[in-house]
């Protein structure tokens, strides 16, 4: 008769340890802490929007100023000049042929809290200088700081502006008044209100969300030399306007490459150089949406979110309502989101983690968390030195700034388990107690019956 192998031996102190481990892991794994986050109000002030939010009040709401003195009508894009120390704001203003839109480019110097205007004055198109230069709905900013311009997409006008930062001249980059889709050198393109815009310094390309054509477009500021992996070089002429996500007029949620995939309404959008991704708010199917490779073999993911509602979680577990304005901090690796019906900033990890930072509730009270609220807040921009979000509380008429203290993507504080880690480690007990007192004891009086049967 073979001898039975021999019974392994099982330390209750290594099976202490194997769950002690395992909790420690579960929690790091399922809990993120986006910091303490503390909200102030920058500039800007008066009564907030009243009535339907699909109504605009037509009053004036323009003033230079100083901090809350200062006044803006229904502010809608914000970009960060780190070399000026400035913020730039696009007053977008009521959506009406009135004397009261702003449809302004203001500036605020972060040093003294002033707001000047730094182009524009009524609603129209027409380049020039400074007050003498018109603008319709402006929307996105961006910022290059080796040019000293600023690009922006002039939305009621269907094309894209950009602003001398030194002396205010405004001139038109690309499209023309007239709406439609087509890629093509300068004013040959057309677009169909564009709103978000983002810039990769590095390669002197802008990327623009064409919102009611449902694509994202790129558009070369300078000739240059493309090289593809696929044995091809190609040459691109500035202000070259080409479509890398997307099918015109095709709507829908789907990923895939380039044509393949679907948009929604889709407004800003981020660039995140280290990586080479871009994030998109998809406003409508109120999702978060990746852009691999953009400048070359573009591939379209969604990083996180699934139906309408507000929902923190990963990946698809989470919920955005009308996703909005969006910004990548390359210092911790995160993206903030301002996410327009729910009155809050959301922040997602690059693994499509999605917590919420701030807000939650409808007003403009200024606080830690959720403390604070907002009006609809629309856009961002995030100072990377300072480590500071800036954002436009659209219909409270105010940029705000949120700060947040030492924001992690994972917790190791021994003290707080998440949920998850809770439930896992539940679980475990619950295995090793089936083990102990239900599979071991019957797994003996099994071995005891064989070993009769073959003696």
């Amino acid at each position: 008769v073979l001898p039975l192998p021999r019974r392994r031996s099982y330390s209750p102190k290594a099976a202490m340890f194997f769950l002690l481990v395992a909790a420690v892991c579960l929690n790091c794994a399922a809990s993120f802490d986006p910091g303490v986050a503390y909200v102030h109000t920058v500039a800007g002030g008066g009564n907030p929007h009243e009535g339907d939010s699909s109504e605009c009040k037509d009053e004036p709401r323009s003033r230079d100023g100083v901090g809350l003195e200062a006044r803006f009508n229904y502010p809608w894009g914000i970009a960060y000049d780190g070399v000026a120390e400035s913020l730039y704001v696009a007053d977008c203003g009521c959506d009406t042929l009135s004397r009261h839109a702003n449809e302004r480019i203001r500036a605020i110097n972060l040093q003294t809290k002033e707001v000047t205007t730094l182009a524009g004055s009524l609603k129209g198109y027409s380049d020039g200088m400074k007050e003498t230069a018109r603008f319709s709905n402006p929307a996105g900013l961006a910022v290059h700081h080796k040019k000293r311009k600023i690009y922006l997409t002039d939305t009621g006008n269907h094309c894209i502006r950009s602003v001398d930062i030194e002396t205010g001249g405004v001139s038109t980059l690309v499209g023309t008044r007239e709406d439609g889709f087509v890629d093509g050198i300068g004013t040959e393109a057309r677009f169909n209100t564009p709103q978000g815009i983002c810039i990769d310094e590095q390669r002197n390309l802008l990327y623009v969300s064409d919102t009611d054509n449902h694509v994202i477009r790129r558009v070369h500021i300078e000739t240059s030399l493309i090289y593809f992996i696929a044995c091809r070089i190609l040459l691109v002429f500035a202000e070259e306007v080409e479509t890398i996500a997307g099918t015109f007029r095709k709507r829908g949620s789907g990923d895939g490459s380039g044509a393949q995939a679907r948009f929604y309404h889709p407004t800003a959008l981020t660039y995140n150089a280290h990586d080479d991704l871009l994030y998109v708010s998809d406003h409508y199917n109120h999702l978060i949406r990746k852009i691999e490779s953009p400048d070359r073999l573009p591939v379209v993911s969604t990083l996180a979110g699934s139906v309408q509602g507000h929902k923190d979680g990963m990946k698809r577990n989470a919920q955005f309502d009308y996703p909005e304005g969006i910004v990548y901090d390359s210092v911790h690796q995160l993206i903030y989101v301002t996410e327009f019906e729910n009155d809050c900033i959301r922040v997602v990890t690059k693994e499509g983690d999605v917590s919420t930072l701030a807000g939650g509730k409808r007003g403009s009270a200024n606080g830690e968390g959720s403390e604070a609220s907002f009006f609809h807040p629309t856009g961002m921009a995030y100072d990377p030195v300072r480590k500071v979000l800036f954002v436009t509380d659209q219909y409270n008429h105010k940029v705000r700034s949120i700060t947040v203290v030492e924001p992690s993507a994972q917790s190791n504080n021994w003290s707080s388990f998440s949920p998850m880690a809770l439930i896992g480690l539940a679980s475990l007990l619950a295995l090793v107690a089936l083990w102990r007192f239900v599979l071991k004891p019957f797994s003996r009086k099994w071995r005891r019956r064989r070993q009769k049967w073959l003696d």
